[in-house]
This record gives structure tokens, sequence and C-alpha cells, in this order.
């Protein structure tokens, strides 16, 4: 190649870097992110909130007594006995029970710890902290976050009561199923940046995947610990 040509492909280069944006700073990459990632988040608020909507309008309409069969009573209609009965056919002649506490505070409590742990790692990767420091911190935090999404699982296993008995069950279980869902993929993004830190793709400077995961992990906490006050306090 001729000084000419080289010189012509690095002016070729130059402008497509700065007029057709297609090297990004990592600044300007991490401000995309950050954008599409809290508009993520903001998706995600919406669907809570109907979630809240639905758990709290089906509690005060409670037809027929089909929250929990508290208000169950027998209805006359043209001479026929309808008794209340549940989602195939059985008779409710008792109150549904409510879940534990226990498994659902011990899940939230669990997501918090996990997020806490992947904050204090980002805090320490902007403070220039090497990956030593940084990957026992995400370690920790994919543990605990994977700990509340086998809790959760587990929580199926032992609840007393299923979707068909009345609105507070199938409700419980639908929150129960989102929790699964929401954890699930924490935990792979946090799993993912304990492999990134254990090869030192977090030193120098790096840490903006910790920072949006952080975000998402936080959300994700404050969404399940939210749910969980309002399935205890509010059945």
């Amino acid at each position: 190649m001729s000084v000419v040509d080289e010189h012509s492909s690095h002016e070729h280069h130059g402008h497509y870097a700065e007029g057709g944006n297609h090297h990004d700073t990592p600044q300007a990459k991490h401000r995309k992110e950050h954008m599409l990632l809290w508009m993520l988040i903001g998706g995600d608020m919406v669907f809570t909130a109907l979630i809240i909507f639905a758990w709290f309008y089906l509690k005060a309409l409670n037809v027929e007594g089909m929250w929990r069969g508290a208000a169950c009573k027998p209805n006359f209609n043209a001479g026929l006995n309808q008794s209340c009965t549940d989602g195939i056919g059985n008779a409710i002649n008792h109150i549904v029970p409510t879940a534990a506490p226990l498994h659902t505070f011990a899940i939230a409590i669990l997501a918090i710890v996990g997020a806490g742990f992947m904050w204090f790692a980002e805090v320490q990767a902007r403070q220039g902290a090497s990956g030593k420091a940084t990957t026992p911190l995400l370690g920790l935090g994919a543990l605990a976050i994977l700990g509340a999404l086998v809790w959760q699982i587990y929580q199926f296993q032992v609840l007393p009561f299923t979707t068909v008995q009345g609105a507070y069950a199938s409700s419980f279980e639908y929150i129960m199923g989102s929790n699964v869902g929401h954890l699930a993929l924490v935990s792979i993004v946090a799993v993912g940046l304990f492999i990134r830190g254990s090869k030192g793709l977090h030193d120098n400077g790096r840490w903006y995947q910790i920072h949006l995961s952080r975000l998402f992990a936080v959300w994700v906490a404050f969404s399940v610990t939210l749910l969980a006050f309002m399935v205890t306090f509010f059945n």
C-alpha cells in the first residue's frame, strides 16, 4: 500500500468513526445501554403495577367468596342450592390458608443481599479495585440470588393451597412465577459477571457492565420485596 493509499484509508476510517458513529467510545456506548436498561425497567414497573392492581381488585371484588372462601355462603337461586366451589367444582367450605411468610421474606432478603453485593462490587470497581477485590463480591452476589431462585422454586412445593382454590391462591402463585422469571434472569447475569470478573475483564475502570447489572438486580430485589409485603399483610 502506498503512502497516499494509507492516508486515504485513514481518512475513510475517520469518516465512519466520526460521521457514521460505528466506533462509539465506552462512555457513549454505556449511555445508550443505560437508557435501554431504564426503558426495560420502566416496562417492568408497569407490569408490577398491574400485578398490584389485580391483587387488590380481586381481593376487594371477592365474588362469592372466591378470594379465600371466607365470605362464601350457599346461594339459593330458582330453587337450586348453588354452593360456592373452586375452579374445578369442589365445594369451598373453609377459609383457604395463607402462605408462610418465612419463605416469602427469606426470598426477598436473599434478593436484597445479592443486589447489595453487586452494588458493593460496582463501588470497588469504580474506585479502581482489581478483579481480586470485585470478583469475590460478584460471586457472593450470584450465590445469594441463586439461593433466592432455589428457595422460590421450593416454596411452590410447600404451599398450603393450589391455584384452583380461589383468586388469592392463583394470584399468589402467579406472583411466585413472576419472581422465578426475574430471579432466573438476574442469576444468569450475576454468574456471567462473576465469570468475566475472574478473567479480569472488569479491571482498569471497566465497571460499566457491573453498573447496568446492578441497576436491574436492585430493581428486581425491590419489586420482590414490595410484592412480599403485599401478599403477607394484605391477604
